[in-house]
């Protein structure tokens, strides 16, 4: 498999064929693999840019494989230094903001600072919101990221929504378009509906968050991992930011049990929209998927499709392509997928 070095599966099977025949011009080679030659021009293409062929000096319509041991090793070892800058760089950066975290924690005890509250363990966490809860007086605003709810956390939560709502306190909550494609789930909020809550849906979330009564914000310690803990912010100038957040992406959803197959302009649904911008942000397939709600399975399906609509063999085509269609702003092309391996990005 070569993909890892940044060839797509046309440019791999091309390169393969060159092997059984390293000098051979375009249209006998479009021949041997049954492509159009125009498609094979796209995968040749590649390898032209990686520099794993070329074409003959003396016969300029004539294509030379490079030996591997000339191309492909110097490119593996290309990608293996920069994933080893990359490993240093995380690793520095853990320890940087662990030193923080600590610093930050041995001042706050020392200075008597309760602005921030961090709850560690699945226990602690449950029983903080149940008395957050409980105490609401007037507004609860809330982000439900993440795929479908677990039935222990839909149990443990209805009567405490029940009970506010009862108390007349105004909810207020987004949740990913991806909960109509769980029965339970959807069920759930459908009754949140019913007794008076105001739900919208979007196709991404920025993280999972609860304001009560604009004087309070728990959200995880880290987006990417739910067991890190949460933190519970008082700080009035963090938790004023946040209802921002809250109005400004609530402003943007759509009201829930509304039609989500509407299209924009260019013909995107949300969700397709919400992948392409990810995509653009350079996150992986399994990022994509938890920021939608869905599986890695559906979430590559999403990314196929849309390739399928662009006509592009490899992410970098639809790069370019979704640029051209409109799809992404200019300043997005060098972002939309993976960098070559010179970049420490790789």
């Amino acid at each position: 498999m070569l993909r890892p070095l940044g060839l797509s599966a046309d440019a791999e099977k091309i390169y393969r064929c060159l092997l059984e025949d390293p000098r051979t011009e375009i249209p006998p080679l479009a021949a041997r693999v049954g492509w159009p030659v125009d498609r094979l021009e796209v995968g040749v293409n590649e390898l032209l840019e990686l520099a794993l062929v070329r074409y003959s000096w003396e016969r300029p319509h004539e294509l030379h494989l490079v030996s591997p041991e000339v191309s492909l090793v110097p490119l593996l070892t290309q990608q293996e230094l920069a994933l080893l800058d990359k490993q240093k760089e995380v690793v520095a950066s853990r320890v940087a903001i662990e030193e923080i975290v600590a610093e930050y924690g041995d001042r706050a005890a020392a200075s008597g600072y309760h602005d921030a509250e961090r709850l560690v363990g699945l226990d602690n966490i449950r029983l903080r919101l149940e008395a957050l809860m409980a105490g609401v007086e007037t507004e609860i605003l809330a982000f439900s990221d993440g795929g479908p709810q677990s039935a222990a956390s839909m149990e443990a939560g209805r009567p405490l929504d029940e009970s506010m709502l009862e108390r007349g306190v105004r909810m207020r909550g987004v949740y990913l378009d991806s909960l109509a494609n769980d029965g339970p789930t959807a069920r759930y909020v459908g009754w949140l509906h019913e007794r008076g809550a105001r739900i919208r849906t979007t196709a991404t979330l920025p993280l999972r968050m609860l304001i009560t009564d604009r004087k309070c914000v728990m959200v995880p310690m880290d987006v990417t991992d739910s067991a890190q803990g949460a933190l519970l912010i008082r700080d009035t100038g963090v938790v004023a930011a946040l209802c921002a957040l809250f109005e400004a992406v609530w402003e943007k959803s759509a009201a829930f049990g509304g039609s989500r197959s509407g299209r924009d302009d260019v013909g995107l649904t949300r969700q397709e929209r919400a992948v392409v911008q990810l995509l653009a942000e350079g996150h992986t397939d399994e990022v994509v998927a938890r920021r939608l709600g869905v599986s890695v399975r559906t979430s590559r399906r999403l990314t196929a499709d849309l390739m399928v609509r662009l006509d592009a063999r490899s992410r970098f085509q639809a790069g370019v392509r979704a640029i051209r269609a409109g799809w992404l702003p200019v300043d997005d092309d060098d972002q939309f997928l993976p960098a070559p391996a010179s970049s420490d990005s790789a």
